[in-house]
């Protein structure tokens, strides 16, 4: 163990950076059946010491890459809406953010990378939903809850209409990228279709 990984000095943030930027960029590109402690070591020029001290295993290195993912994305929803221009802005901020990812590269390699997963144990694929898309709608939900408590929209239902809001956001077109069909949509004109499913969405309530 080298001086500085002693007990008692500082933690060395650029080391947590390179870690978690390795375990990212491993999941996303090999799914979860490729990264592992050590592919993450070697990819972050660190011992693997220096990653359990951070992380206790796999699963929770995938666990913070897709939490933070979803965090990013529904970062907008974290102030409570006290206008309906601040809560169409909101909507179309989480929106934006949650289409550049799924249609991103990274992303799609993700999820052809999971088709091949058959030997990843399934209840850490389905630790991956819940980090993810489903702590993604729970935030959704727990918007518009609040939303419909200020009175500026009728989220009566804000689990289904949060439901509806990211069907009507990714259309087809993840299933057209499974299938190797080209996307309707890209970076120049992901703006343009958010803009245009939230005012009809919010026109629906």
């Amino acid at each position: 163990m080298s001086t500085k990984e002693r007990a008692g000095r500082p933690v060395d943030h650029s080391k947590d950076q390179a870690i978690f930027a390795a375990a990212r960029m491993l999941l996303f590109r090999h799914g979860p059946g490729g990264i592992s402690v050590e592919a993450v070591a070697r990819l972050a020029e660190v011992s693997k010491v220096t990653v359990y001290r951070r992380y206790a295993n796999r699963e929770a290195l995938i666990d913070a890459v897709i939490s933070q993912q979803a965090d990013h994305m529904a970062a907008s929803l974290s102030i409570a809406p006290d206008s309906q221009s601040n809560a169409q802005a909101a909507l179309t901020t989480f929106g934006t953010r949650l289409l550049t990812f799924l249609l991103s590269e990274e992303h799609l390699d993700f999820m052809r990378a999971l088709r091949g997963a058959t030997e990843f144990p399934a209840d850490a694929m389905r630790k991956i939903y819940r980090s993810g898309p489903q702590t993604t709608l729970d935030k959704l939900t727990d918007w518009m809850r609040r939303a419909h408590h200020a009175g500026l929209a009728n989220f009566s239902q804000p689990e289904r209409s949060a439901e509806l809001l990211l069907g009507m956001l990714m259309g087809l077109d993840l299933v057209r990228a499974l299938y190797g069909e080209p996307s309707q949509r890209d970076s120049q004109n992901i703006a343009q279709h958010v803009d245009w499913v939230v005012a009809t969405f919010l026109q629906l309530h």
